[in-house]
């Protein structure tokens, strides 16, 4: 095959292609490498790399290519590792926007006359793909953990964030909390005021819970229905009874009127708690079922209280929040 075809069917090539001698100079330039470097063959031809490209010098572009020349040792230059190394660009007006494009350069040693091959592959429109897929991906992935209702967590997030938080605080040897949330006479609400005024009054309720959180990183969920669940890290009793008295009495400041509450003439909840630090072969179920145990006979006690599961104790092993502690919350 003669020079010129080989030339030609280099430049028909849809990546760059740059071949150079042992002294790191240009001897082939193709059509590609003419057109986004903006440099032609005439002017590159006879050069080394890093002075057609001064800002290259020193970097791990031109490492690589003396790790071929001297030692033929090939190497691969990532666009993730080395985003935008090569002052390439798709358009003309892109330079003075600095998009450059993301390239994947292969740089082959050809050991048996001491040459190496550059090729540069744009991938600037599979890295956006990419990019544009995962925000969908966990787009997707945060909508399928949401209430669609409340915007708070659904059960599935509640399941998930409960067995991370469970099996973490097993590994640290660290307390964990749990409050079972209740809205009281939901279904009178529902019946007396009908279902837009309940959907209404759970997102409030769902929002005003959520604001009363210690941090961002604290999981609300709807369990099902008109009630909620929150699991806490790094929790013992008096924090988890501190907070849960408190989202109780923001709920209650929020003073929606519910003429068929059996408890006073605005929404109020009720809030079951409980805390413990894992043992080994403890289910996250225990955690959750003695919450639900002292929210239930809170409930029974009256509504628009919270009260506290505490198993060690010999006689009644349900304490009232307030009874507990007044302790300060720590953020």
């Amino acid at each position: 095959m003669d020079s010129v075809l080989s030339l030609e069917l280099v430049d028909h090539l849809q990546c760059g292609v740059a071949l150079l001698d042992h002294q790191g100079r240009i001897q082939l330039w193709n059509h590609w490498m003419e057109r986004y470097s903006r440099r032609s063959r005439h002017d590159v031809i006879g050069q080394r790399f890093d002075e057609v490209f001064a800002e290259l010098a020193q970097t791990r572009f031109t490492e690589a290519i003396e790790q071929a020349l001297r030692s033929g040792l090939s190497s691969v230059l990532t666009p993730g590792l080395n985003a935008r190394l090569l002052p390439l660009y798709q358009h003309p007006e892109h330079v003075q926007l600095t998009q450059r494009i993301q390239a994947l350069i292969y740089i082959a040693a050809i050991p048996r006359n001491h040459t190496c091959l550059i090729q540069v592959q744009d991938m600037t429109a599979t890295m956006r793909r990419e990019r544009r897929l995962r925000a969908q991906s966990t787009q997707l992935i945060a909508t399928t953990y949401l209430d669609a209702l409340t915007g708070v967590g659904n059960r599935r997030r509640f399941d998930r964030d409960l067995n991370l938080f469970f099996a973490s605080a097993l590994e640290t040897h660290s307390s964990i909390a749990m409050l079972m949330i209740d809205i009281d006479d939901f279904k009178a609400y529902n019946d007396h005021l009908g279902h837009v005024q309940g959907d209404a009054c759970l997102i409030q309720v769902a929002n005003a819970l959520r604001g009363g959180l210690r941090q961002q990183s604290e999981s609300l969920s709807r369990y099902g229905g008109e009630e909620f669940a929150l699991p806490l890290t790094k929790a013992d009793r008096d924090v988890a009874c501190v907070i849960a008295e408190r989202l109780r009495q923001i709920v209650e400041d929020l003073k929606l009127p519910h003429p068929a509450s059996r408890v006073g003439h605005s929404v109020t909840v009720t809030i079951g708690v409980s805390a413990m630090v894992p043992e080994p072969g403890q289910p996250s179920s225990v955690l959750t079922g003695r919450a639900d145990l002292a929210l239930y006979r809170a409930k029974d006690a009256g509504r628009n209280r919270c009260l506290f599961h505490d198993p060690n104790l010999a006689s009644d092993c349900f304490q009232r929040v307030e009874q507990i502690t007044d302790l300060p919350l720590e953020s």
